[in-house]
């Protein structure tokens, strides 16, 4: 067995199949750079399982071919992919430590000439220090340290923002029945919005049935959502709205004491790009 690991041949068809490996990396962070990557209910473990075993083989083969050229290759490109992967990927730990894990090691331990070596791991270096700061200087400039937090009946228990509205109500007039429009495109949500003021409640409308459903999670579409209305206040000190869509595709809002509903017709602006600086 260990003839044939040691076989060049072998070692360089190991290290084309490590290609594999690179484009997943790919995939995900073109894909998580135009949706937003959440992990199916129920699905954590077994997707944190697959993902970590995964991660760990494919670590074992490139520290194998860590002599081909094809290795030293993916070692220089995995730092950076993985840097936009971390970028696009703030707080989703799950899916961006197993791959920065892999890149560092397999950066580290590839036969690059050591002069290369330090040349790009300082390059690499202030790519996560200088880029992560701006990413965190950007997001608190453009978008403050506000919370949303949508107001479904998947909301669990344990959110603080449970027990602030009346879930009854919630679950009543903000289920996913009533919150599709009529032709199938467009949905709206309520949400609780947390901020350095008073805070407020927003009835936000965004594209519906855009979404890429895989086994383990979902790509959700970002960047594209309009508010339609927003109440000033949170928990007790503001009075959730009913919500609800017209025959012809508009949305009509009133709170409990108004007798009329307000109706817009929602129009989706294009889609913002940059929507994981924080820029709305």
């Amino acid at each position: 067995m260990r003839e044939i690991l040691n076989n060049v041949w072998v070692k360089r068809a190991i290290s084309v199949f490590n290609l594999i490996y690179v484009a997943i990396i790919a995939f995900l962070t073109y894909a998580t750079f135009l949706y937003h990557f959440v992990i199916n209910n129920g699905q954590t473990k077994a997707f944190l399982a697959v993902f970590v075993i995964a991660n760990a083989i494919f670590l074992l083969t490139f520290i194998l071919t860590r002599s081909t050229v094809l290795t030293k290759i993916n070692s220089v490109i995995l730092l950076p992919l993985v840097f936009f992967l971390v970028l696009f990927n703030m707080g989703e730990w799950v899916l961006i430590i197993p791959p920065f894990l892999v890149a560092i090691t397999v950066f580290f331990v590839s036969k690059l000439h050591e002069t290369a070596k330090v040349v790009l791991g300082t390059l690499y270096l202030l790519l996560y220090v200088l880029g992560l700061m701006a990413l965190l200087v950007l997001n608190y400039l453009m978008g403050g340290t506000s919370v949303e937090t949508v107001l479904d009946a998947s909301l669990s228990p344990d959110n603080a923002v449970y027990s602030m509205y009346d879930m009854d109500f919630v679950e009543e007039n903000y289920s996913d029945a009533k919150a599709v429009s009529p032709d199938g495109t467009m949905k709206f949500y309520v949400a609780d919005v947390k901020d350095n003021n008073d805070g407020m409640v927003k009835i936000i409308v965004v594209p519906y049935n855009q979404d890429k459903v895989f086994k383990f999670f979902t790509l959700e579409q970002k960047g594209i959502q309009r508010t339609i209305k927003y109440y000033k206040g949170r928990g007790d000190a503001v009075t959730l709205p009913y919500v609800q869509w017209t025959a012809d595709n508009k949305i009509q809002y009133k709170l409990p004491d108004e007798d009329e509903y307000k109706t817009t017709t929602p129009t989706m602006p294009e889609k913002n790009f940059f929507d994981f600086l924080g820029i709305s």
